[in-house]
């Protein structure tokens, strides 16, 4: 289990040197705000990250009511992430805007968020989703669609009562969700070293390294074998399984000569 923070300018300037000391293994900050324009403090958040090797990822609180929207949104990001030089980085799509996103209905939310996807792993960074656990019960939109996608789901068992980074969370509260879960953000309220003020608090239950896709190599491309299915159909089952982890297949049609 690994414990973390997610940031935006709404924390003013952090020192960095303090939070690594506190044993932070990551950190996940906002990238583009509702504007278009990177989080004031991204450059700055991002250098002190790499400066004390503090694993980041990136998220994305979307507003984006139709799925030209959402391209723009995502776009947004890509570039963002791009002039910074980070490549594979997880985008974590914040889907939680009550205002927003709820009226929208599951189907066309669905399709939004799928167009979003689509342009962040086509320009090769890796794509989960964040929501509310209110956001699940609900069923805002159709989870089954992204079977395979990773999930950072936020309850907050305490309210908002403040917990300090060195507390340990009661495991019994952790999201009950159909599946596994990747993140689990426990409190809006936490304290810790080096940041005035409220926090997000955050545990990864699989190592966050993991969350970002290695460089693209131009030119090249890798194969993976995973199991030989004799039908067309359970073929192309394969296929979508692996699209939902942003992994694009081919089917190949192979004759067996006797």
């Amino acid at each position: 289990m690994w414990k973390g923070i997610d940031v935006s300018d709404n924390q003013g300037v952090i020192d960095w040197e303090q939070v690594a000391a506190a044993k932070v293994s990551f950190a996940i900050l906002r990238s583009v705000r509702r504007s278009g324009k990177a989080d004031h403090q991204f450059a700055t958040n991002l250098e002190s990250c790499r400066k004390h090797n503090i694993p980041v990822s990136v998220y994305k609180y979307t507003y984006a009511a139709t799925q030209d929207a959402a391209r723009q949104e995502a776009q947004q990001v890509v570039e963002l992430l791009r002039s910074h030089h980070l490549t594979g980085t997880m985008v974590w799509w914040d889907v939680e805007d009550r205002d927003v996103l709820r009226p929208l209905g599951a189907r066309k939310l669905t399709e939004c968020i799928r167009a979003a996807r689509e342009v962040i792993t086509a320009a090769g960074y890796s794509f989960g989703l964040y929501v509310g656990l209110y956001v699940y019960k609900e069923h805002w939109f159709e989870f089954n669609a992204f079977s395979g996608t990773r999930l950072w789901v936020a309850r907050y068992y305490k309210g908002y009562r403040t917990m300090r980074f060195d507390d340990e969370p009661d495991q019994k509260f952790k999201p009950d969700v159909d599946g596994d879960i990747s993140g689990w953000q426990y409190t809006s309220c936490g304290e810790i070293p080096g940041i005035k003020g409220d926090v997000d608090l955050d545990i990864a239950f699989e190592d966050p390294m993991l969350w970002s896709q290695p460089a693209v190599e131009p030119g090249v491309i890798y194969t993976v074998s995973v199991a030989d299915v004799w039908t067309k159909e359970l073929a192309e089952i394969a296929r979508q399984q692996f699209a939902a982890r942003g992994i694009d297949g081919v089917v190949h049609k192979v004759k067996i000569l006797e």
